[in-house]
């Protein structure tokens, strides 16, 4: 064989190895363009599960309905791009108070159809799922300044009133001891004034509440102009934050300092919320480490545990409290000024954004929406 032939066939293998190897590397270029079009469709119906999870999630919290809730999630997946016959495809499931929510759409394949991929029309069916939940928070914003003792919230009945006694004001404080020992305000007390045997009222004083002094929040959360912080810790803020509420986020466990006294000079500002339900920090403790404006002798720290929810009633400049029939004489009628609210049970105990692990929420206590794992 002459070496000019032995060349000439040398070449002829070149060009087919090169033909099949640019074959091999459009055909891997195509099926990635393909995958990169499949996973951006199902970045897209991610975003629509997601979006009718929540909005659903939110339906629930406002009590208005498994129905509700269903139809919230067609709408805000229809909104974010699919087409009623992509919704015939999805479903949105309630059980209890957990939403799920799974969209699905066709995505078009042509080489991947070589490979086995997709059906007859050239498409892959894609799917995401999301998974919400209206349950107890465990963030919330837009809290009033008042934080109570976890344990007399939760004792307190739906409807009950609480009277948030201010002994530092007026140096009248409601306690009572009988037999040496400390017990309720309402067991020395008159608390059942229509006489049918259940208390009115809870009275809490100053070791059951206190008046908080809510952190700067963390830069990559502050989206809001805080009309309050600037005025410091005092009778000033305190007045901005019953008018105002908190606007920033707190994540539980959290710190927060405070005041334990009323401060003087707020009573338009409650009464400016009456009638409005309120979100609330609860307390399981007393000074736990934390960074505070707070000074004097009624500065304080709470460990806040739980949100509970409140509708305002309003200021009572003289609120009186008769002793129990039977008491001894030390047992005196005594008066203060005070703020009354009521345990809110009520659908309009919601944070909108806030969060929740999902656990249902109980009687009272603040409820959000969110996504969960």
């Amino acid at each position: 064989m002459s070496i000019r032939k032995l060349l000439s066939d040398e070449r002829g293998q070149s060009l087919i190895q090169f033909a099949f190897m640019f074959i091999v590397l459009l055909a891997f270029a195509g099926i990635t363009i393909e995958a990169g079009n499949v996973y951006s469709v199902r970045r897209q119906l991610q975003n629509a599960a997601d979006a009718g999870a929540l909005a659903a999630a939110r339906e629930l919290c406002m009590g208005r309905g498994v129905q509700s809730a269903i139809d919230k999630a067609h709408d805000l997946m229809r909104r974010n791009g699919l087409s009623n016959a992509d919704l015939g495809l999805s479903s949105v499931s309630v059980q209890g108070n957990r939403v799920t929510v799974t969209a699905r759409t066709h995505a078009a394949v042509l080489i991947g159809r070589v490979l086995g991929w997709g059906g007859e029309d050239g498409t892959v069916e894609v799917g995401a799922t999301a998974r919400s939940a209206c349950g107890a928070a465990d963030s919330a914003c837009g809290l009033w300044p008042v934080a109570f003792d976890v344990v007399l919230f939760r004792n307190v009945q739906c409807g009950q009133s609480i009277v948030i006694w201010d002994a530092d004001n007026d140096g009248v404080n409601a306690t009572c001891t009988i037999n040496g020992q400390p017990r309720p305000v309402c067991d020395c007390y008159i608390c059942d004034l229509d006489g049918d045997g259940a208390d009115d009222f809870t009275v809490a004083t100053t070791i059951a509440r206190g008046w908080l002094d809510f952190p700067d929040p963390p830069p990559d959360e502050r989206v809001y102009v805080d009309p309050c912080k600037a005025n410091g810790c005092g009778a000033a803020e305190l007045a901005c934050r019953l008018r105002n509420s908190f606007g920033g986020r707190v994540k539980l466990p959290a710190c927060i300092p405070g005041l334990r006294g009323i401060k003087a000079g707020v009573k338009d500002d409650v009464n400016a919320r009456a009638g409005q339900s309120v979100g609330l920090a609860l307390f399981s403790s007393i000074n736990c480490a934390a960074g505070s404006n707070c000074t004097g002798h009624d500065a304080q720290t709470y460990y806040v545990t739980d949100f509970g929810c409140a509708r305002v009633t309003g200021w009572v400049h003289t609120f009186r409290l008769n002793p129990k029939p039977g008491m001894p004489r030390t047992v005196r009628a005594i008066t203060s000024k005070a703020v009354l609210a009521t345990k809110d049970c009520s659908n309009d105990c919601v944070t909108f954004c806030g969060s929740t692990n999902g656990e249902p929420a109980q009687d009272g206590q603040l409820r959000a929406a969110s996504l969960i794992p």
